[in-house]
């Protein structure tokens, strides 16, 4: 977990993995530069497992923290979190469970509820399960969810993040990955998935980033026509973000490209939730 100003969430994400039903877990929380009281978040959190990394070196972005917390690893598999995103309490299990079930999969998702604010849920993340469903439309991005995954170390240690994709680390790490790697997702729905209001300018950084490197991998007319597909369907997109933020319709237009959420899946959802909270208040009663 890479935490940078996350002192109003960090709380729940901690309290979270704490109450995970698989045990045999470290933490590696490494703070990229926050100027917040991030770090008085987590010393407050008392357990051997967590490992909280303070360096002098500054914000160094999500790329080289997580890159250098699969480095600090020692277990056979690593997952990753966002610090203001919030994991059920069977998710570790669930996916521990699959991948040693499953020793072809490289790197393993879940499905995950999209929330905001003090819980508010707004839809859920679109997931593939399948290998050849995740990877149908790589001009268009990899459904899934970053926060979400689980892998072999090994295969992260061999598939480190570049810090030159800003806003779209995960997208380009599967897209130079995938002809090369086995990727699967759970359906069952195992993270809060946390987001605010759009932001155009850096969703659309993420989007050009993503749209360069598919131009890098041009060396035939399939190539060639993935990335003019690319380019196409991410400029609409920006300009749909664009609008959106102009309308602050972050909550309810975004809804368009998010699934809808079962009665089953709120209610799951609510639990998992008030279970956070409840841990939270008194964790600092």
């Amino acid at each position: 977990m890479s935490a940078y100003n996350a002192s109003g969430t960090i709380d729940l994400a901690l309290r979270s993995i704490l109450t995970q039903t698989y045990q045999n877990w470290e933490l590696i929380v490494v703070d990229d530069g926050s100027t917040d009281r991030t770090a008085e978040s987590v010393s407050h959190v008392q357990d051997s497992r967590i490992r909280f990394i303070q360096e002098p070196s500054g914000n160094m972005g999500l790329a080289a923290r997580l890159n250098q917390c699969v480095r600090l690893a020692k277990g056979q598999y690593v997952a990753r979190m966002d610090a203001d995103d919030v994991a059920y309490p069977q998710r570790l299990e669930r996916q521990v469970q699959f991948l040693e079930a499953h020793r072809e999969i490289d790197l393993l998702g879940t499905g995950a509820v999209i929330f905001r604010g003090k819980g508010e849920i707004v839809g859920c993340y679109p997931t593939a399960s399948s290998h050849e469903t995740i990877c149908r439309r790589p001009w268009w991005g990899f459904p899934l969810a970053h926060p979400t995954w689980m892998g072999k170390r090994a295969w992260f240690l061999s598939h480190p993040y570049s810090d030159e994709d800003t806003r779209c680390e995960d997208q380009v790490l599967l897209l130079h990955s995938f002809t090369h790697s086995r990727f699967a997702a759970l359906e069952e729905v195992l993270l809060g998935y946390r987001v605010a209001e759009i932001e155009a300018g850096k969703l659309g950084r993420g989007r050009l980033n993503y749209c360069r490197r598919l131009v890098a991998r041009v060396t035939d007319l399939s190539s060639l026509k993935w990335a003019m597909m690319g380019f196409g369907v991410h400029s609409i997109a920006f300009s749909r973000d664009v609008v959106l933020q102009f309308c602050r319709a972050s909550g309810s237009g975004s809804r368009r490209s998010w699934g809808s959420v079962g009665q089953s899946e709120r209610d799951q959802w609510q639990s998992v939730w008030a279970g956070v909270v409840c841990d939270h208040t008194v964790l600092h009663a």
